[in-house]
């Protein structure tokens, strides 16, 4: 590759967050997905691509207790053939540990194999690519390769090569456990278009915390793709911000040929209202708003706000209004929208005419909400949200607002307990969406807070 070569798309992440087809993927949890096998074969055509497309869902897996095996069909000799500085065989050799590091922290007990067929040549070795497969498949087994559309040769080689090795094992089985084939995406976000993804035999898996978190601790080891190899021409660093954006979704798309929808969709969950509601059998304020730490984060977020004065603001998870109120009073109207009917009738005590309060969970309330939008503000609220969810709701949102209209993010920086996400996996992933748009980064010892204007 040399400086000139951009591998990412330039829309980057936005043509894919603003898709409406992502409301209908299924979205099974990592235990659903698995319950019929007991061993992972994860193939990757070359070292990271396990990382970039199935990292945290291998992760997650490798914690429930399946046996997870690596198959690395290449040593990836070939990712800078231009390079003055490292030679193709001494890169190979650098990538091979690399995915030997990388692995074992996604799954610690994990076996890894390296086939050491040629970097570009897959496509030239089926059949080596199909052996390769066979050998490491058992009953039990499902193989997770990359989608045989990917977009590079060598991705769609190893993800035929892996169906058809599947095939092969199931035409000649004799009873035993089920041998299964899904498919992880890499290149295709970036190369592909929206129209030529399955998304009937698609499905979403929400990462958890501790995925995410071995995800990205996982892709540090692959040194000599995130990094330059110099400051030589032909040297360049290939896993860019962007290159890397979609891999920062805080769940995993597999396609999964005739996966049981029944099965995939979400297990029935006790609503969030209920959980929220329950906080305040106590008093009319779970969440000390009097508090210096609260007082000083409303005064952040109305600090940084761009504009004097907004037509239309949305308000998504109020909560008893303190913020609230402070945005009405800088607003034409306000829309506050909260899960909780309790806070609800607290906020709307004495609460200004230009309130709108709104009853609902996000990301299905934010269809509620008529747009233009000038203003949003999610403060204190992503992290309750499924990953897929936080995805889903920001599409929502960057329908409704206008060209220049600004959106907040405000959030507790601390691990958090019993809930999805934490502050700074929220703005993670909204920053590998919305990075071009970003206006204000902040970042203190116990709050997060970012802004971003769409372009007029």
């Amino acid at each position: 590759m040399t400086g000139a070569t951009r591998l990412d798309h330039p829309e980057g992440e936005l043509r894919w967050v603003r898709d409406p087809r992502w409301g209908s993927v299924a979205t099974p949890s990592t235990e659903a997905v698995l319950a019929a096998y007991e061993h992972l074969l994860v193939v990757a055509a070359h070292p990271d691509d396990e990382c970039l497309g199935a990292g945290a869902f291998v992760a997650d897996a490798a914690s429930l207790g399946i046996e997870v095996t690596l198959l690395v069909l290449t040593d990836g000799e070939g990712s800078h053939p231009h390079s003055p500085t490292v030679g193709a065989d001494d890169l190979g050799r650098r990538r091979r540990v690399e995915a030997d590091r990388a692995a074992a922290v996604l799954a610690p007990t994990a076996r890894v194999v390296h086939a050491g067929l040629p970097d570009g040549g897959l496509c030239g070795r089926p059949d080596e690519v199909v052996a390769a497969v066979r050998d490491l498949v058992r009953p039990g087994t499902l193989v997770l390769a990359p989608w045989t559309a990917d977009g590079h040769p060598d991705h769609d080689a190893a993800g035929r090569g892996a169906a058809a090795a599947v095939a092969d094992i199931a035409a000649v089985a004799d009873g035993g456990g089920r041998t299964g084939i899904g498919h992880y995406l890499v290149w295709f976000w970036h190369w592909g278009k929206p129209d030529d993804l399955p998304w009937s035999d698609a499905v979403a898996v929400d990462a958890t915390l501790d995925g995410l978190d071995r995800r990205a601790r996982a892709l540090v080891h692959h040194h000599s793709q995130h990094t330059a190899l110099s400051s030589a021409d032909g040297d360049e660093t290939l896993l860019t911000d962007g290159v890397l954006a979609p891999s920062r979704r805080g769940f995993t798309t597999v396609v999964l040929p005739g996966h049981d929808r029944a099965r995939a969709d979400p297990v029935a969950h006790q609503p969030r209202s209920a959980t929220f509601d329950e906080m305040f059998d106590a008093g009319d304020d779970p969440w000390s708003s009097t508090s210096w730490y609260e007082r000083r984060k409303r005064a952040l977020t109305l600090a940084v706000l761009r504009a004097e004065h907004y037509a239309r603001v949305l308000d998504l998870g109020c909560s008893t209004g303190a913020l609230t109120r402070g945005l009405a009073a800088r607003a034409d109207a306000v829309v506050a929208v909260d899960v909780s009917r309790r806070a609800l009738d607290v906020a709307r005590r004495d609460a200004p005419a230009t309130i709108v309060w709104v009853e609902g969970e996000a990301p299905r309330v934010v269809e509620q909400v008529d747009g233009p939008l000038d203003l949003a503000v999610l403060s204190e609220v992503g992290y309750f949200l499924r990953p897929l969810e936080l995805w889903l709701t920001l599409g929502r949102l960057l329908e409704r607002l206008s060209p220049g209209g600004e959106l907040v993010l405000v959030h507790w920086r601390h691990p958090t307990r019993d809930i999805p996400l934490d502050g700074p996996s929220v703005h993670e992933q909204v920053s590998a969406v919305l990075a071009p748009w970003s206006t204000l980064h902040h970042v203190e010892d116990d709050v997060l807070l970012d802004t971003y204007v769409v372009p007029r």
